[in-house]
């Protein structure tokens, strides 16, 4: 699960990058700390891997920290690659404050589709992204929020 989020977010960065440019965003340069939440919403799989997925999906938050000197940078990453995985990507700034964006990946094993937005209001930003992934053996749909805040000047 934790590879999810991480994936997940790392798409939502990677997608707002091609878009950014740090005069044009309500967005405080400095450190930052992000605090991920998931759910599982939906899962079809056997029951035994119904049962892991589940106990997976409660662990705890996951907190990431992050010296960002301006939005572009924030976004400046490159997701983990997987083999023979193929993703296209629709971005669109609603405003200074709000991206939505949709990407869709398949690959030998299956496919996967996130939709999500993301607001910025100079000093804090919040995420919503809702997660579908379908491989042979399951099939499961998840949320997750994002909440980051400024917390100082990097060091």
């Amino acid at each position: 699960m934790t590879h999810l989020i991480t994936k997940v977010m790392l798409t939502g960065l990677i997608v707002a990058s091609t878009h950014l440019h740090a005069e044009n965003y309500d967005f405080k340069p400095g450190l930052w700390e992000t605090i991920w939440k998931s759910e599982i919403v939906e899962i079809d799989a056997p029951p035994e891997m119904e049962k892991m997925m589940r106990s997976m999906s409660k662990r705890p938050d996951y907190t990431e920290t992050e010296c960002i000197n301006d939005i572009a940078s924030a976004f400046d990453l490159e997701p983990e690659e997987n083999e023979g995985e193929e993703c296209q990507t629709n971005s669109n700034w609603i405003s200074a404050n709000k991206m939505v964006f949709e990407t869709s990946c398949t690959s030998p094993d299956g496919a996967s589709k996130t939709v999500g937005e993301m607001h910025f209001n100079g000093k804090t930003s919040t995420s919503k992204l809702e997660v579908t992934i379908s491989e042979e053996a399951m099939k499961i749909k998840s949320k997750l929020v994002g909440n980051g805040k400024y917390i100082g000047a990097c060091d």
